[in-house]
């Protein structure tokens, strides 16, 4: 039996969500450098210092250089999907004023979760610290001098990778994007790596034929016979390979792996993974950034690495506001839910939370999510101040959390609806709206 069985509730509740997740796993620098005026500190060299650390004078080789190796060049590099290099001092000195700007506000590194310990800390965080943030204004606020070419260049960090048993799952077409869109999310159906039984995923990482295009992927595992079958009635009904999917899957399906640019392999906490039934077709998410290469085509392969035995079961348990109604007009407008752990495991046992990964639409601007302890005590599971559709994550705490069936879980969600001329509610579409978190959850 599987270790976290849904109540009744819950899994209508699955069904009528679709789990629709859109992640995109510790993800770089993929999207074009948009200054955020109202977050920037132009101008200023002495506001992000860590503790005692004043910044002085700043060079390129010797102060900017290993912040950008190290949180940066994993895709601003020739070939990959950034827009732009940043690998050489004339590359990193044209592009210093939106580098600076960027940081400040946040908007890159792509990381969207508060990892500054206010609320939690992750495992491979790509989040700078104010005093890195400090140097690389200082860097444009002085004239961006060079330094000591001399310098030894430091070392990329070097990404996960996969071991064990590896299973290829393969989209089988080279698939062009629809120009008409900059954004198009494609889902694939493909076969499942193994035949028969139950097995599990520990860890995954995708191979992009047109790294210029793929800004992210999951891939996810359909609940039922009947849902792998809707999926491919999906697909037979749409024109091309594949068929659309902006919000999810479109099906009862839960998601087992993802990818994003610059990631390496995605690697499950240690000794737990996701538990999928052999010889299930799975689902593969793909969205494609088309503003990046018009015309382009790509055909994805993703590596997942399998086991049969030997770990616990982990699954991705969701809280979230399925009633959502927000009313139009607002530049800001709040929603939410609270929720025992036990109805939502169906379970009376205590387990640990590994992760989380919250999911909104475009509307969306903020979502936190709050643990109270029976016992007393209130815990931050995860705070996004400042959400971006296309920069969704999956964050692993570097300690896993006890978490208990009378805890109890509140997600709090806002938007800004000026757009819109009616009332916006729960759903898949473009215009619809989610509040929802997916904890990874285990013994």
């Amino acid at each position: 039996m599987p270790l976290i069985q849904p109540s009744m509730r819950s899994r209508r509740l699955l069904a009528l969500a679709r789990m629709c997740l859109s992640l995109s796993l510790f993800g770089c620098g993929g999207a074009t450098i948009t200054p955020d005026a109202s977050t920037s500190d132009a101008g200023t060299t002495d506001v992000a210092i860590d503790g005692d650390r004043p910044i002085g004078d700043v060079t390129y080789y010797s102060d900017v250089r290993p912040i950008l190796t190290q949180h940066c060049l994993s895709c601003h590099v020739a070939g990959a999907i950034a827009p732009f290099p940043l690998d050489t001092y004339s590359a990193a000195r044209t592009e210093a004023g939106r580098i600076a700007e960027a940081t400040r506000s946040r908007t890159m590194p792509p990381y969207l979760a508060d990892a500054s310990g206010a609320c939690r800390t992750f495992r491979d965080a790509r989040w700078l610290s104010e005093h890195e943030i400090g140097v690389l204004e200082a860097w444009r606020d002085q004239a961006t001098p060079e330094g000591d070419a001399t310098i030894p260049a430091p070392v990329i960090p070097s990404l996960p990778q996969l071991t064990g048993t590896i299973s290829t799952l393969d989209t089988g077409v080279e698939y062009t994007p629809n120009a008409a869109m900059a954004d198009d999310y494609r889902c694939f159906v493909v076969q499942a790596p193994i035949a028969t039984g139950t097995y599990f995923v520990t860890g995954s990482e995708a191979r992009p034929g047109n790294p210029r295009i793929a800004h992210h992927l999951i891939v996810y595992a359909p609940r039922t016979d009947e849902a792998a079958q809707a999926a491919r009635a999906l697909d037979a009904a749409e024109d091309g390979p594949g068929y659309t999917c902006f919000g999810g899957s479109g099906v009862n399906a839960l998601p087992a792996a993802l990818w994003a640019p610059g990631a390496g392999a995605t690697l499950y906490p240690t000794h737990t993974g996701i538990q999928l039934t052999g010889g299930r077709p799975l689902i593969v998410q793909i969205h494609y950034n088309t503003l990046a290469g018009p015309g382009m085509s790509d055909r994805t392969q993703i590596d997942l690495s399998t086991v049969t035995t030997g770990v616990t079961p982990a699954y991705w348990v969701p809280i979230a506001d399925f009633a959502l109604h927000v009313a139009p007009h607002l530049a800001s407008v709040s929603a939410g839910a609270t929720e025992r752990v036990g109805d939502l495991t169906n379970l009376p046992l205590s387990l640990r939370v590994f992760g989380t990964a919250p999911h909104m639409h475009l509307l969306g601007r903020t979502v936190h999510v709050d643990m109270d302890h029976a016992a007393g005590g209130t815990e931050c599971l995860v705070d996004v101040p400042r959400w971006n559709f296309n920069w969704q994550m999956a964050y692993f705490y570097e300690t896993p959390l006890p978490i208990t069936p009378d805890d109890r879980l509140t997600i709090t969600c806002s938007y800004d609806t000026t757009s819109r001329d009616g009332d916006v509610v729960w759903g898949e579409g473009t215009q619809d709206e989610m509040c929802i978190d997916f904890l990874y959850l285990s013994l």
